[in-house]
């Protein structure tokens, strides 16, 4: 009933829409009533979420368009970073000062799956910041001064991570559950790659994956719902362009046990310990939130925090995580640092963990406490705007079922021990386990 209760209120302020009441139910119902989505001829997906007491708006373009997709390691994350800068109707950064002269802000990013470009302004700037956004889309160019310029700053964050022992194992551990495969190495690429990136290649990659019928449009805030839907049906009908056609590369998983150790001049070892999963589709999605919670994921709540810091003191904390919310295989992993010479006893707590679940399950206390905290955090995650865009382009791009984010509390409030105990035995393979240690002479 608490997650209930707090999940009608979060809703209730999002949507401007006191005195709702009700259950999951009427939650879906006021999503429903201020909920918008609709698709032009040319393939875009526009989804629109009325707040009507709001004074700020959010616009997420998002598009398949991750590493996932390239032809040459870093040629998405290089791509999604030039898009501001040069446009044949405007000059240098023109655009991205434009939105800001207007209190707002505009951002680009990239990953493994998706790219987007984001736009926070005043609702009343809502056309203008549109049709900004369009102009980007339709008006790109790019040339060996704007990579000149973007190319350093790229490269100067790669070495920062290289000297990060978190960034660097996870990167390691990413290699060994991957392997060449785009999931096992950073977006943003290598040095020797990202200098070798023309020009071209980048208007390719464009062309091929920037197109309206790769990208799905959600607009978060205070809109005049017929005014806005008119002005995207006319505006970006005229957005043109097909996406090309490209074959994903299959995640092969390596199924046996195995350690790699990188010699660092480092007082503590950073380790994680982990392998391949499944992905956002999964029908589990849910049971393995809150699986996760009581390994790892809940902070001090979980099993993995008591046994290595509360009851052994081996280190300062330690997580994990089932990492899903992905097209392709994810993986499940734990994290920690340890001096040196409590390596072995942290593996053995962590494998010993791990083999405790799948082989003798949970208590019901447990469940109770990793349900409250996983309705929680889904709640948390609506606070603001921007995470509300994310879901809904989420839902999109990955075809999942509408209002997903709600309907996931709902799920959770009926899961049962033995689905916790189902899915221990189904997703975690003690017997697989890639653990990689770095530093700790």
């Amino acid at each position: 009933m608490r997650c209930v209760f707090w999940c009608v209120l979060v809703l209730m302020i999002l949507m401007g829409e006191i005195g709702m009441g009700g259950g999951i139910s009427e939650v879906l119902k006021t999503l429903s009533k201020n909920r918008t989505d609709f698709s032009l001829d040319n393939g875009l997906r526009v989804v629109i979420l009325n707040v009507s007491d709001a004074r700020s708006v959010n616009i997420l373009l998002g598009f398949e368009a991750g590493s996932l997709y390239e032809s040459k390691p870093g040629l998405a994350y290089l791509t999604s970073q030039v898009l501001l800068f040069k446009n044949r109707r405007y000059g240098m950064l023109e655009i991205p000062n434009h939105v800001e002269s207007l209190g707002g802000s505009i951002d680009t990013s990239s990953g493994h799956d998706i790219a987007t470009i984001g736009i926070k302004c005043l609702y009343e700037d809502i056309y203008t910041s549109l049709s900004k956004l369009f102009d980007v889309l339709t008006g790109f160019e790019v040339d060996g001064e704007v990579l000149n310029i973007v190319r350093p700053n790229i490269i100067s964050a790669l070495k920062v991570k290289e000297d990060d022992p978190w960034e660097y194992t996870r990167r390691v551990f990413l290699k060994e559950l991957y392997g060449d495969h785009p999931y096992g190495r950073e977006p943003e690429g290598e040095e020797s790659g990202i200098s070798a990136i023309q020009p071209e290649d980048v208007e390719k990659f464009f062309r091929d994956f920037y197109t309206p019928d790769n990208a799905v449009l959600v607009i978060v805030g205070r809109v005049e719902k017929r005014k806005l839907v008119e002005f995207i049906k006319r505006k970006y009908s005229g957005w043109k362009g097909k996406r090309a056609e490209v074959s994903l590369p299959e995640v092969t998983n390596v199924s046996k046990s195995r350690e790699v150790r990188i010699s660092k001049k480092l007082k503590q070892a950073t380790i994680r310990v982990g392998h391949l999963s499944t992905n956002i589709k999964d029908r589990n999605r849910v049971e393995l939130k809150v699986l996760n919670f009581i390994l790892g994921g809940g902070g001090f709540g979980s099993r993995l925090m008591e046994k290595i810091r509360e009851r052994e003191g081996l280190a300062y904390g330690v997580f994990s995580n089932f990492y899903i919310d992905r097209k392709l295989n994810g993986y499940f992993f734990v994290g920690t640092q340890t001096e040196g010479r409590n390596i072995s006893r942290v593996v053995e707590i962590i494998t010993n963990e791990i083999l405790s679940l799948v082989r003798d399950g949970i208590t019901e206390k447990e469940l109770e406490e990793a349900k409250g905290f996983s309705e929680g955090s889904i709640l948390l995650g609506m606070e603001s705007f921007s995470t509300i865009a994310s879901f809904l382009l989420y839902e999109k791009l990955f075809g999942l079922k509408e209002n997903y984010f709600i309907k996931d509390v709902e799920r959770i409030s009926v899961i049962k021990r033995e689905d916790i105990e189902r899915v221990a035995r189904e997703y975690l393979r003690p017997t697989e386990l890639a653990t990689v240690i770095v530093g700790g002479e």
